[in-house]
């Protein structure tokens, strides 16, 4: 069975197990609304849950580019600096096992309803997958190749460019399945906590409306976003490696 395939059985069989379920445990509308209530709530209210999802994929993507350009600046540095790594790791760790609640209080008090308390939790979700898998794939170079480069009197440059950056690249793009997706969920948590807009506010909103069917609606749109991110990781890795699947033929 292949990868296509896969996704179209659970999109068809996803909708006939929920109306399996709401038959079998007879849990009323308010509680688990039927699908086809869920989609009138998308079809009406659509533009509305349009802004929303905007405002949810501009905090996850701003919070995702300045994850990456920490995580691979400190990976880098960490490569030729050891004592930074050092350094720098039991303070990962320690802001890494921090709650996000907390996280985010003290980000409301100093800097307010603003932006950039969503853009850190999304930052705090997505930096450390990278920061390791980059990390551990600049060093996985090998090592002859390195001695190689060295022996012909190479640049740190076109080692890095040459030989540690391509030996990191399937490391980063498979942080990316992780922290790509975690960016969407990263920003709805955020929204959810203390925002009055995205799809984590619709759906405090929907839930202090005792709205199911919209809860509902937001739960599977974000999950979409999240699902599209992750095949969007995926494309990217078959089209850079694709030598690959032309070797295996």
């Amino acid at each position: 069975m292949n990868e296509r395939l896969a996704y179209i059985i659970m999109i068809v069989s996803a909708p006939i197990i929920w109306v399996l379920t709401i038959r079998i445990t007879e849990a009323p509308s308010f509680l688990l609304p039927p699908p086809n209530m869920v989609a009138d709530i998308m079809l009406s209210e659509h533009q509305d849950l349009l802004f929303h999802t905007r405002i949810t994929l501009v905090t996850a993507l701003s919070g995702y580019v300045v994850a990456n350009i920490i995580a691979i600046s400190l990976s880098v540095s960490f490569l030729y600096l050891p004592w930074l790594e050092a350094l720098a790791v039991p303070w990962t760790v320690v802001i890494k096992n921090v709650p996000f609640v907390t996280i985010a209080t003290i980000m409301i008090i100093i800097l307010g309803d603003t932006p950039m308390p969503k853009i850190i939790i999304v930052v705090l979700v997505t930096f450390f997958p990278i920061l390791a898998n980059v990390t551990k794939g600049l060093k996985s170079a090998d090592s002859v190749m390195l001695d190689r480069m060295q022996t012909l009197d190479s640049s740190q440059w076109e080692i890095f460019t040459k030989i540690r950056w391509p030996s990191a690249l399937p490391y980063y793009i498979a942080a990316h399945e992780i922290a790509f997706t975690g960016s969407i969920i990263g920003a709805v948590v955020a929204e959810w906590l203390f925002a009055r807009e995205g799809l984590g506010a619709l759906i405090v909103r929907g839930m202090s409306q005792y709205r199911a069917d919209r809860v509902w609606a937001v739960t599977i749109l974000a999950s979409a976003l999240a699902v599209g991110a992750y095949l969007l990781v995926k494309a990217v890795e078959k089209y850079l490696f694709r030598w690959q699947v032309e070797d295996l033929t």
